[in-house]
């Protein structure tokens, strides 16, 4: 080998990049090492809290969770999410208190090997930016107004008592529903904007005496068009474990999809 070769700055860049703890501050740049991740570049706000450290082809980002815990995100193949998560409780660089992870999908015993992960689970990211086509049952679909809280939370309870969706928690929430003949709740759903500030959905619900009405869908289209309208596109997440959700999703023009598990940590 040439003296040249082994001086080559670029070669030693490469190198320094897939050996060396690297901080990133800059929103296009962590889409960019992504590969062009839809989930960090419509989920993470442009502005990030608290850089994002990067070993090899793995990543770390400290973030709020969506019910407001510290959370970090990790993504990356094992083998280097393993060097990370090892570097960071080396160098003490965790989040502090630190409640939650959230692991791309296959990554999760790399990240045992160094965190306590409690109980969790499996979940999925999916996004749209086409307008859907109009639901059959879309029609029937209402705004609901601070009034419906408590009609609301009957449903959530009754069908998707999962869910991390709160009535009316915050000014920008956008709840629409379908009732029935004696005026009785049996779907429902909200948009409201995420922590990047782009429309996503979640509390999609129907009464499990209505299931299989096609009213999910209709919601679901609904609150989809007013968010891709409104910004270009529309966000959600669901459990993995839901395939009636998944089909109605994607039947809609959900794609992008991420897969993730997340778990508490033990104390």
């Amino acid at each position: 080998m040439s003296s040249q070769e082994r001086t080559n700055p670029d070669r030693v860049g490469a190198a320094a990049r897939w050996t060396a703890l690297q901080q990133i501050w800059d929103h296009e740049e962590l889409v960019q090492v992504s590969g062009g991740s839809a989930f960090l570049r419509w989920d993470i706000p442009a502005q990030l809290p608290s850089p994002a450290l990067r070993l090899g082809s793995a990543l770390a980002l400290p973030r709020h969770t969506q019910v407001r815990r510290n959370g970090l995100l990790v993504m990356g193949p094992p083998p280097d999410v393993d060097r990370l998560l090892a570097t960071m409780v080396a160098e003490d660089l965790l989040p502090e208190p630190l409640g939650r992870v959230a692991v791309q999908r296959g990554s999760l015993d790399a990240v045992a090997r160094h965190l306590p992960l409690a109980d969790g689970n499996d979940w999925e990211w999916l996004c749209a930016t086409d307008v859907p086509a109009r639901a059959a049952a879309e029609d029937r679909v209402v705004r609901l107004e601070v009034a419906d809280e408590p009609v609301i939370r009957e449903l959530l309870a009754a069908g998707n008592p999962r869910t991390d969706a709160r009535p009316f928690e915050h000014p920008d929430q956008h709840w629409a529903g379908v009732r029935g003949d004696d005026g009785s709740l049996l779907a429902c759903g909200v948009r409201e904007h995420n922590a990047a500030g782009y429309p996503h959905l979640s509390g999609i619900t129907v009464h499990p005496s209505a299931r299989g009405t096609g009213l999910g869908v209709a919601v679901t289209a609904r609150l989809t068009r007013e968010g891709v309208e409104e910004s270009g596109v529309c966000t959600l997440g669901m459990y993995s474990d839901n395939a009636v959700a998944r089909r109605v999703y994607t039947g809609l023009g959900y794609g992008e999809v991420h897969l993730w598990s997340s778990r508490d940590l033990s104390r």
